[in-house]
């Protein structure tokens, strides 16, 4: 009987593992790892944690901020395209800063690639070294340059660049004017120096919506950031909004004031009248009395008519009523006779004076990322100012600069800021950053259009850091069209002059007590 027994334990302890192990299989997840995504539930294969299935009945991998220039390749985890990095995929990747560094010479750092270029006599080669080149060193290029097929051809680092006319030096193409630009009908272009970028049009924002970023309409009225007036009511629209004043306001919708109440009248009414032609009324002559004064007597007698004493003597009653009737006409109009001469001498010529507009307030932020001011490269100079990234902060903010590498001695680069008219119609504060890096690396001046001399120059930084300078720009007669920051290269090699963060206000500096003209 004991053998029979310790068989039927063993059989009944393997049944128990056996029904916990099927239990057990039946509310695991184990992935399959014939499909991304899939996950056997006991019999069943379902997407894992993290995934969904899509229309084509496949398992997606979900990513709730998105994937702005990569691809979701799990839960909540991004494969970021090359040249891009961050957990989103939406920061530019700085390969010029990688170790070790992808050009010999020199690298130029874009939106999400990069560019090498050599030095003088140099050669640039397929995998982004330098190769000496005697012919290359008699070309003066101004970012290097190739041998192709036994000719050799300047280089540019961008293909926002091409060669100029003396096919050495690199001028910026505006992708925005040709048409080359890829930004969709719901964003405008802003052209930069070897590039360009998309921003969404005024009154619009960037959001992340259906998996992907676009420009949303921006609702003003539902924000608070619309300058209607409280007496009328704001209208969104797309892109923009509308004021209209209230019933019983008139106006533009941001300036609203009250309509007199003889004038307001209701709807209905004003429809049951708007066809009536209103009779006639005779206006009844004045009263008024010709003149004041004989000028014997220096007392009114009056004209010699018949009850001219009670005209004369009018009762206390009427005197009171009459005294009534001028406090209630604020206007205070009165009739002078064309034959009355005043016994103060002839009548005085009434001139018109004219008063000069009232200067509208404003402040315009003219960043180079995503300012509201048109920037233009001069093309009668030496040279073009350049984009270059900051060091801290995340995001791809940048500014424009002038390398002490690039150029020779006295090359200008100009820079101009186009004037608008509301910046014409009086003085205004312009706020500026500027850095002047290096040991003798040139000048930055700021200059009107209108006048022949610098209103501002500096050739050296505090500290070798970034300052910030206050111009109040003012006229007499003729108003700028244009503000030019122009920046000379000196005797000095590397170091740089960089400019940024460029506001105008409406008025005189507060800071700033020597105004230009």
């Amino acid at each position: 009987m004991q053998p029979f027994t310790l068989v039927g334990a063993l059989l009944f302890l393997l049944h128990i593992s056996f029904s916990s192990t099927e239990t057990h299989r039946h509310y695991r997840q184990v992935p399959t790892g014939n499909q991304a995504g899939v996950c056997r539930y006991g019999r069943r294969l379902e997407c894992c944690y993290g995934w969904k299935k899509n229309s084509k009945g496949q398992c997606e991998a979900q990513c709730d901020h998105g994937c702005k220039h990569g691809e979701c390749v799990g839960p909540n985890k991004c494969k970021c395209f090359p040249g891009y990095t961050g957990k989103t995929c939406n920061q530019d990747l700085n390969e010029c800063g990688l170790k070790p560094r992808p050009c010999e010479h020199r690298c130029m750092n874009s939106h999400g690639s990069y560019k090498c270029y050599c030095l003088n006599g140099y050669t640039l080669m397929p995998d982004g070294s330098c190769a000496n080149s005697r012919t290359c060193s008699l070309a003066h290029c101004q970012y290097g340059c190739e041998n192709f097929e036994g000719e050799i051809r300047c280089l540019c680092p961008s293909a926002g660049l091409q060669l100029g006319q003396d096919e050495r030096t690199c001028v910026d193409i505006d992708e925005c004017v040709t048409g080359k630009n890829l930004c969709p009908y719901n964003k405008q272009c802003v052209n930069t120096f070897g590039s360009y970028f998309c921003k969404c049009q005024d009154g619009y924002d960037l959001k992340y919506v259906d998996g992907k970023y676009d420009c949303v309409d921006l609702d003003e009225c539902a924000s608070g950031t619309h300058k209607c007036s409280h007496l009328a009511v704001c209208l969104n629209t797309p892109g923009s909004y509308k004021c209209r004043c209230k019933f019983g306001f008139r106006g533009n919708g941001f300036e609203c004031s009250a309509i007199p109440d003889s004038q307001v009248r209701p709807k209905q009414e004003t429809e049951d009248i708007r066809n009536v032609i209103p009779e006639p009324v005779v206006t009844p002559p004045p009263k008024i009395r010709q003149q004041p004064f004989d000028y014997e007597g220096e007392v009114y007698i009056g004209p010699q008519t018949e009850g001219r004493k009670e005209e004369e003597f009018p009762e206390e009653e009427e005197e009171e009523e009459e005294v009534e009737d001028n406090q209630l006409n604020p206007r205070g109009d009165v009739f002078i006779s064309e034959d009355f001469e005043s016994v103060f001498g002839p009548a005085t010529e009434v001139k018109e004076i004219e008063l000069a507009p009232v200067q509208e307030e404003f402040i315009m932020d003219c960043n180079f990322d995503q300012g509201a001011c048109e920037w233009v490269q001069d093309k009668d100079d030496d040279m073009d100012w350049s984009v270059a990234y900051h060091n801290e902060g995340a995001g791809a903010e940048y500014y424009m600069t002038m390398s002490g590498l690039i150029g020779e001695q006295d090359d200008v680069a100009k820079l101009k800021l186009l004037l608008s008219d509301r910046t014409q119609q009086g003085s205004f504060c312009l706020t500026f950053d500027y850095r002047v890096a290096g040991h003798n690396v040139g000048t930055l001046r700021v200059l009107l259009d209108n006048i022949a001399y610098p209103v501002w120059e500096q050739s050296q930084s505090r500290d070798q850091g970034w300052q910030t300078e206050l111009l109040t720009v003012t006229w007499k007669e003729v108003a700028p069209e244009s503000i030019v920051f122009e920046a000379q290269r000196g005797k000095g090699v590397g170091g740089e002059i960089g400019l940024d963060n460029v506001v105008l206000t409406s008025g005189p500096c507060q800071e700033d007590v020597s105004p230009f003209f």
